[in-house]
């Protein structure tokens, strides 16, 4: 294991260049996400995917639709898509969700940076997304906060991206006696967590003295781990239950997240990537006008998709 190396390529990422989310109709979600989060801006012209619809925030940042899917958001999962609003942005989006019929939650959080006043809804296709504080006087959403995955095995996946791949450890969940307390407090409904950040488990025996069946289920908070992506973050949550992952040989796929990296970073950690044995397809160099240079397709070792790629604006 190249510890340096992996520590290099991590520091590479300058955040989350774009998502691509699963919706049954682009046409369709992107004139949800225009009305009722203010995403504004027609289509961008040349994306590289086919059946994929790429809208630009101020970020600088896409947000892209894959028609055909059925959202990746499970009831039980932490799976969702955080973009960041000013609190007047929120209210304004908050009036027309209610217009809507969609429900907003308030789900209390783990990670101290969105432990203050959480929001959360799901969009027409069953996608779940958060809204979280960001500065700015834009009308809606002004970029990507964070995203969040789920996977299989936990350990396989800090060994893939910390001590591989060399990114940051911003947040552990399911480390220390404090999580476990607010399992308990979940369990008897005085917590009121996001989706994905508490399990109950279920033992073999009981605790001794206890009535034959009545300690067998056991609250616990369910494992996470956020990673730090330059400027943004990647959630990733121990799945509770079993999902069936896409073929071993499929790199490319949906639901997506992509990471910003300028050419040299990218080369580095295809180098890192290939030395993995995960899927990989690329370097894919795109046509002259398309909002990206390059991308590199890979999936982790629980069958999430990513792609690496170089903004257009870092040719040269």
């Amino acid at each position: 294991m190249n510890t340096a190396l992996g520590s290099s390529n991590g520091s590479a990422v300058h955040g989350i260049s774009h998502l691509v989310i699963e919706v049954a109709d682009a046409e369709r979600a992107a004139r949800f996400y225009a009305d009722t989060l203010g995403v504004d801006g027609a289509a961008l012209g040349d994306w590289p995917e086919a059946n994929e619809l790429a809208l630009a925030l101020p970020s600088g940042q896409m947000l892209v639709f894959k028609s055909g899917g059925t959202g990746e958001t499970r009831n039980e999962s932490g799976i969702h898509q955080a973009y960041g609003c000013t609190p007047e942005a929120r209210s304004a989006i908050e009036a027309s969700l209610a217009g809507t019929g969609i429900a907003v939650h308030r789900y209390h959080e783990d990670r101290p940076a969105e432990a203050r006043d959480p929001f959360y809804f799901t969009d027409p296709d069953g996608n779940r997304v958060q809204l979280v504080a960001a500065p700015g006087n834009q009308r809606g959403i002004s970029g990507i906060d964070h995203a969040a995955i789920q996977a299989s095995d936990m350990e396989w996946e800090e060994a893939f991206f910390v001590d591989r791949l060399g990114f940051a450890v911003d947040h552990r969940v399911g480390w220390n006696t404090e999580d476990y307390v607010r399992a308990r407090a979940w369990a008897e409904g005085r917590d009121d967590m996001a989706p994905g950040t508490r399990r109950m488990d279920r033992r073999y025996r009981d605790n001794p003295g206890a009535e034959p069946g009545s300690s067998r289920e056991v609250p616990r908070p369910n494992i996470q781990l956020f990673l730090s992506l330059g400027g943004s973050v990647l959630g990733i949550f121990l799945a509770t239950s079993h999902v069936q992952e896409p073929a071993p040989e499929l790199a490319r796929g949906t639901p997506r997240t992509a990471l910003a990296m300028d050419r040299a970073g990218l080369e580095s950690m295809a180098s890192a990537l290939d030395a993995t044995g995960v899927a990989l397809e690329g370097p894919v160099v795109h046509d002259p006008g398309a909002p990206l240079e390059v991308s590199l397709y890979f999936r982790d070792p629980c069958g999430n998709f990513f792609e690496l790629c170089v903004p257009a604006d870092a040719r040269g």
